[in-house]
């Protein structure tokens, strides 16, 4: 795995379809053990590190990847959902639009501290994108709240990762 690692990508040979490595270092140094049942334990990469892969992914191959933006979103509403860091002076000091954005800054914080220069230059080519669209109005349909709410988490986030 280290010498794939190494080549920055993988083919698989079925599809031939070409699949970045970028961020995959941090599957293996984050990892978190699980317990399941009967005792086993198992070592997973925790959401931090799978929504810079999901992201990683859909800035290679947004149409084929769409599928990885909706679980982004889905990252960005419920990461650090359980936790005391909601409420720290670091969401209160960022001057959010709404709570319900705080999730998405503190992934934005935890991923610019997780964020190696490669990483980095994804997560700004992802925001660069999606924020692009926001600013032409796609995502600005008052009748879905969804989206409008997604184009809110994308701000919280950027601001997260730039580390306003």
């Amino acid at each position: 795995m280290l010498k794939l690692r190494r080549s920055g990508s993988i083919i698989w040979p079925a599809s031939q379809f070409k699949m970045s490595l970028a961020g995959f270092d941090h599957v293996f140094t984050s990892a978190v053990e699980v317990n399941l049942t009967g005792g086993m334990t198992i070592r997973v990469a925790p959401p931090i590190v799978t929504a810079l892969l999901k992201i990683i992914a859909w800035v290679d191959d947004p149409y084929r990847r769409a599928k990885d933006l909706q679980d982004i979103r889905i990252v960005l509403r419920r990461y650090e959902q359980d936790s005391d860091r909601l409420f720290s002076d670091a969401v209160f000091d960022a001057e959010l639009p709404d709570f319900e954005f705080a999730n998405a800054f503190l992934l934005g914080l935890d991923m610019r501290a997780l964020a190696i220069s490669e990483d980095a230059r994804y997560v700004d080519q992802f925001l660069g994108r999606l924020l692009v669209q926001a600013g032409e109005g796609r995502f600005d349909d008052e009748s879905d709240f969804g989206m409008k709410s997604f184009r809110g988490q994308l701000n919280a986030f950027g601001k997260g990762f730039a580390g306003r």
